[in-house]
């Protein structure tokens, strides 16, 4: 490892100190502890009542009632058009969106959101930061993506954190010793915004081996929703490749391994010049391509994609580079992640080609 990258290690991210949900070992906190910080906030703010509300004693969900709830639903009180419906659900549940039929309507949709989100990206915003670099960034995304995935969070949550913290250096500046505390404010951010239960303050503050404090991760997150204007939800690559790989039926291998190409691409800054749908869709040639699938000139002359062929050509390029790199790199989160059993073994897949 480089001097430049040893000395922005960040605190509690080694992997002999980090468990299954990123806390170090000897410093797990639970889940359910927190106590409104009703002092703090702003109440005419919607984004921090919303925050008020989760963070009150009764935010948490109680899974086992929770489950208990699900299993009597299967079994008891059910008509019979009910039990129909699940039976039907369940027989075709490979098809969660209808894709086929509503493929344009929703596609523009997302296309026309991403024009307006993209340009909130800077991406040269490193050539005007003074304390960080894209070594940093790399190693931050990288041990994001560990957390991310040890918590087993969604996987729109992952992409919408990395777009907060592009967003928000693309327009402001930080110094080295927040950027970590960024990372975690925007995780929790995204979080907010798409998970059922999240961790509660003071298991992001474990995270960091509590190099912060409360005050200074709940300030952090006030400061960035206001510098972002409160609009911080925007379409990212991991939407478009769902659809994707829905409309052209990858089997669940294919979509792992465009889906670890995907994740790679949340570590290199070089890759903010391409829009979400590009990074998607040159994630979905490179499978068609590995895989010898029929029609793979579809995806890229299909027009309501709307994408330069010479534009996706040179990101499944850069891709491609990227990935076997990371055959040789410290930053093995992602590796190591599609080398479980859970996603196939899939980075082994990879290497092996």
């Amino acid at each position: 490892m480089s001097s430049d990258l040893k000395n922005v290690q960040f605190n509690g991210v080694l992997q002999n100190n980090i468990n299954s949900c990123g806390l170090p070992k000897s410093q797990e906190v639970p889940m359910d502890t927190e106590k409104p910080l009703k002092s703090t906030m702003n109440p005419n703010s919607s984004y921090e009542q919303s925050i008020l509300t989760t963070m009150s004693s009764e935010e948490d969900i109680n899974q086992k009632a929770f489950l208990d709830i699900s299993s009597k639903s299967k079994n008891e009180n059910l008509t019979t058009s009910d039990e129909d419906m699940l039976i039907k659900s369940k027989e075709n549940n490979t098809k969660s969106i209808p894709i086929q039929e509503y493929f344009d309507e929703i596609y523009e949709n997302l296309l026309l959101d991403e024009d307006v989100f993209f340009k909130k990206i800077n991406p040269n915003y490193m050539s005007f930061q003074k304390s960080i670099n894209n070594k940093m960034r790399a190693i931050l995304v990288d041990w994001l993506i560990d957390v991310h995935n040890r918590c087993e969070m969604k996987k729109k949550t992952l992409f919408q954190t990395i777009f907060i913290i592009d967003a928000f250096l693309s327009k402001n500046t930080i110094d080295k010793k927040d950027f970590q505390l960024l990372g975690m404010a925007a995780l929790l951010i995204a979080s907010k915004e798409t998970e059922i239960i999240f961790p509660s303050l003071s298991t992001f503050l474990a995270l960091s081996n509590f190099a912060y404090t409360k005050q200074e991760l709940v300030d952090m997150e006030r400061e960035v929703v206001k510098k972002l204007d409160f609009d911080i939800f925007a379409p990212t690559a991991e939407e478009f490749f769902e659809i994707n790989a829905e409309y052209f039926e990858f089997t669940q291998e294919q979509k792992f391994f465009g889906e670890y190409f995907l994740d790679s691409s949340l570590i290199d800054y070089n890759l903010l010049k391409y829009k979400q749908s590009t990074l998607a869709i040159a994630c979905g040639y490179i499978v068609m391509k590995f895989y010898k699938l029929d029609g793979v000139h579809l995806i890229i002359d299909n027009r309501s994609f709307d994408v330069n062929q010479k534009e996706v050509k040179s990101c499944a390029r850069e891709l491609c580079i990227l990935v076997k790199n990371l055959s040789n790199s410290s930053l093995v989160a992602t590796k190591n992640k599609y080398m479980s059993k859970k996603y196939m073994n899939i980075a082994n897949l990879c290497e092996g080609k």
